[in-house]
């Protein structure tokens, strides 16, 4: 069996950083810091970004509401309910 060679002190020291906690003050604090780093879109993209998700709700649930169809009357038609 193969031996793992020794884990490096840049390793070790990885380990370390991601064990280290830190308290409810200072994390806020860093929460804090990164919300400042956001870029929020604009009130325009916002509003265009809207826009494209309504159209294509629309658009999917027209595509959906025709395969629904199809797939009923090819099943009805195989099956011969329906009466015609």
């Amino acid at each position: 069996m193969a031996k793992k060679p020794p884990a490096t002190a840049k390793a070790q020291g990885a380990k370390a950083d991601k064990v280290a906690s830190v308290g409810p003050v200072q994390y806020l604090g860093q929460v804090r810091q990164e919300a400042r780093k956001v870029v929020w879109p604009t009130w325009r993209e916002t509003l265009t970004t809207t826009i494209l998700v309504m159209i294509m709700v629309v658009l999917m649930g027209i595509f959906f509401f025709i395969v629904d169809w199809a797939l009923g009357s090819a099943i009805r038609a195989v099956l011969g309910l329906g009466g015609e």
